[in-house]
């Protein structure tokens, strides 16, 4: 049974639950693409979905990571189950798995996608928070927080691409990662410094719209970061006259 401390804390799971959706069927279908059997999918749907948390829970060396023993995770790990099972089977059916590969990157799941990211950078910003040690400084607080929930955020994204042999999307695709930095230093500003659940609703809202706008604005318009195009049409040139 789950029992949240706060209505924020109840909110902030909802709103995972979407993050968990799109996670495990990302998860799912890139494991699916590399032909992986059932155990394969499960195994990176949870690495998608929960990666980053562990990844977070691993630096900050508080005991064992959430995903171990908080009820919030366990409920998220039989949700990601349960999709990437579903994801599997329509997959085996010819009529579903070719409309399964088709519509894999349509927009309502690039919206779902950024809006879980969007929520794990608020959780590992709350979760880092509270693990501060008390010696630490300001500024370093902020600094401390603001990549814990960016780890947290896209961690399980880049181990996913990373075990199936990819550069992971953060590097190369979209403005990924500019987004999840400027929604969680929003949060963390508001986060340190605000006092009682209607200034952390606010602060949910406002981070979250960040993430989710830029995230969104980056997949219509096709911005990404700069890359040294002069290196890679070097590389190009290499690689064709070699061939």
């Amino acid at each position: 049974m789950l029992n949240f401390a706060s209505p924020i804390d109840a909110i902030i799971f909802a709103v995972e639950v979407f993050g968990c959706v799109s996670f495990a069927v990302s998860g799912a279908i890139t494991a699916l693409r590399k032909k992986a059997d059932l155990l394969g999918v499960w195994v990176l749907t949870f690495i998608a979905v929960f990666g980053g948390g562990l990844l977070r829970d691993l630096i900050l060396q508080h005991g064992a990571p959430h995903i171990f023993w908080d009820p919030e995770y366990l409920w998220l790990a039989a949700i990601s189950l349960a999709i990437s099972t579903v994801c599997f089977v329509l997959a085996c059916i010819p009529k579903t798995a070719k409309t399964l590969e088709l519509h894999r990157h349509d927009f309502w799941l690039y919206l779902f996608d950024a809006i879980g990211i969007a929520v794990f950078c608020i959780g590992g910003v709350r979760v880092s928070y509270n693990a501060l040690p008390d010696s630490i400084g300001p500024v370093a607080t902020y600094i401390f927080c603001i990549i814990l929930g960016v780890v947290s955020g896209v961690g399980g994204g880049m181990f996913r691409d990373v075990f199936v042999g990819e550069i992971p999307m953060m590097f190369r695709k979209k403005f990924y990662t500019m987004p999840c930095i400027i929604g969680t230093t929003v949060y963390t500003i508001f986060h340190i410094n605000s006092i009682g659940d209607p200034y952390g609703i606010l602060a949910i809202v406002l981070s979250v719209s960040v993430i989710v706008g830029l995230r969104i604005l980056a997949t219509i318009f096709k911005w990404n970061m700069p890359t040294a195009k002069a290196f890679s049409a070097v590389l190009d040139e290499e690689t064709k006259n070699k061939n």
